[in-house]
């Protein structure tokens, strides 16, 4: 069965904004096929260990008795004024969703209106090769000299967490140093986990097309 994106139009994550967002897979077991291979699948995944595989589940069971309503159309049509971006795969990776497709994605909502769509796969390497351009690698620090050198953007996981994460007990508090790669690179930390008043909304850095910075860190969180 082909994997497909659903869509919704708003959402309450103060972490993204009132955007569209997409989730991979129209059934549980697709979703998570999709992530087969990720090695936060069964650790630390804030999806499939959080709160928003349940409307990720609301949305399967709605799409099998109306498909259409979760098309990408419809979720832009019911966007807010206010959006600007769009944030695909909250739930499941792209991977598994050819790149004609995910092209058709950023076209779409480019053609609407908006600025751009945000996406990100754990399989740069791998099964997500064929997003190259289309969604950041992500990764660990470690790794992101590696994609960048190969043609993509990194979203590199740093060894450090937020203030007030009561998870990841091992991993250290971030204490306002700053970041870069094994070969050097600047390090630009989700301007979300640092600064008062923005997120992916206000924000765009992480869509993959754009040329700008090569490497977005993100704190634990």
């Amino acid at each position: 069965m082909k994997t497909k994106m659903l869509w919704v139009g708003t959402s309450k994550n103060p972490k993204t904004g009132n955007i569209p967002q997409g989730y991979v897979g129209q059934t549980r077991d697709i979703a998570k096929k999709s992530c087969e291979g990720c090695p936060l699948l069964d650790t630390a995944c804030y999806h499939w260990k959080g709160s928003s595989q349940m409307g990720h589940g609301a949305m399967t069971r709605g799409h099998a008795k109306n498909p259409k309503k979760y098309l990408l159309k419809n979720a832009l049509n019911n966007s807010v004024r206010s959006a600007n971006y769009v944030r695909g795969a909250v739930g499941g990776d792209p991977s598994a969703i050819g790149r004609e497709t995910v092209q058709s994605f950023h076209d779409d909502i480019k053609e609407f209106g908006l600025k751009g769509l945000i996406l990100y796969t754990h399989f740069a390497d791998g099964k997500g090769s064929h997003l190259k351009g289309l969604a950041m690698a992500s990764c660990g620090l470690t790794e992101a000299d590696t994609h960048v050198n190969d043609g993509w953007r990194a979203a590199a996981v740093l060894p450090m967490k937020m203030e007030g994460v009561k998870k990841f007990k091992d991993v250290p508090v971030w204490d306002g140093r700053a970041f870069t790669t094994p070969e050097g690179r600047k390090v630009v930390i989700c301007p979300a986990q640092t600064k008062r008043g923005v997120d992916c909304n206000n924000c765009g850095l992480c869509v993959a097309p754009r040329d700008v910075v090569e490497v977005i860190g993100f704190l634990q969180h």
